[in-house]
C-alpha cells in the first residue's frame, strides 16, 4: 500500500504535459483619444522568439472629437489585437 502511495505521489510531480505561457499585442494609446496600431516588427519579433499567433481580434477604441462648428464628432477606430501562445520548456530533472 505504502509503495503505491510512492508511485501516485511520483507521478502528480512530474509535469509532462504542456503549459502555456500567453502573450497579447494591443494597440497602444500614445495621447488621450489617439492609439498606434501594432507594428510588423512587433510581430515578427514574436515570432522569432518562438510565439505562435493563435487568434487576432478587433479591438475597438471610440474616441470623441470636436469639429469646427463645435459640434462632437464620434469617431470610431478598429485595430486588431494579436494574441499568441508559448510552450513553456519543462523543468530540469
Amino acid at each position: 500500500m505504502l509503495a503505491a502511495a510512492l508511485v501516485l505521489q511520483g507521478q502528480r510531480a512530474r509535469r509532462d504535459y504542456p503549459v502555456w505561457e500567453m502573450r497579447a499585442l494591443t494597440p497602444r494609446e500614445v495621447s488621450p483619444a489617439r492609439h498606434n496600431p501594432v507594428e510588423q516588427w512587433e510581430l515578427e519579433r514574436a515570432g522569432d522568439q518562438g510565439w505562435e499567433l493563435v487568434s487576432v481580434a478587433p479591438y475597438v477604441f471610440q474616441n470623441e472629437e470636436r469639429g469646427p462648428d463645435g459640434q462632437k464628432k464620434v469617431v470610431t477606430q478598429v485595430y486588431p489585437a494579436y494574441y499568441f501562445k508559448r510552450q513553456k520548456p519543462l523543468p530540469e530533472r
